[in-house]
């Protein structure tokens, strides 16, 4: 092989190992209110198995329906957890942070989920930041 065909063959190879090597988004959560815990308790309408995050689609009862957001494809997989882990009509609790803005029904930064059907459990210790406060009190 010729130096001129070596150097096209690497320049090949770099650019796919660089076009195929996993995309790590990186977001803010400042959207997210990190200083207060929310648990929600719904069946599950859908699971998305997408970067940059699973996405579950959870209907509950007393809170409407919400855009659940999980860790990242390949962080789960490394976790050992299975596509077919959850499925539609799973009866789950989860726990994390919702946004600032309720309206929105999104809830992100887990700390557990549970399906208590066969008491599957996943959990991730989170630290609560330190500059959470303690709401105002009307006077």
């Amino acid at each position: 092989m010729a130096i001129g065909d070596q150097a096209c063959y690497a320049v090949f190879v770099l650019g796919m190992t660089v076009a195929l090597a996993p995309v790590h988004a990186h977001h803010s959560y400042a959207a997210f209110d990190r200083c207060k815990a929310v648990t929600l308790s719904g069946e599950i309408r859908g699971v998305e198995w997408v970067n940059p995050h699973i996405r579950i689609q959870l209907q509950t009862t007393d809170d409407g329906d919400y855009f659940v957001e999980w860790f990242s494809l390949l962080q789960l997989q490394q976790a050992g957890i299975a596509p077919d882990t959850l499925q539609p009509g799973d009866h789950v609790i989860v726990s994390g942070n919702a946004m600032r803005d309720p309206s929105m029904k999104v809830l992100s930064l887990l700390t557990e989920i549970r399906r208590p059907s066969d008491d599957w459990r996943w959990a991730l210790a989170r630290e609560r930041p330190t500059t959470c406060t303690p709401p105002a009190t009307p006077d």
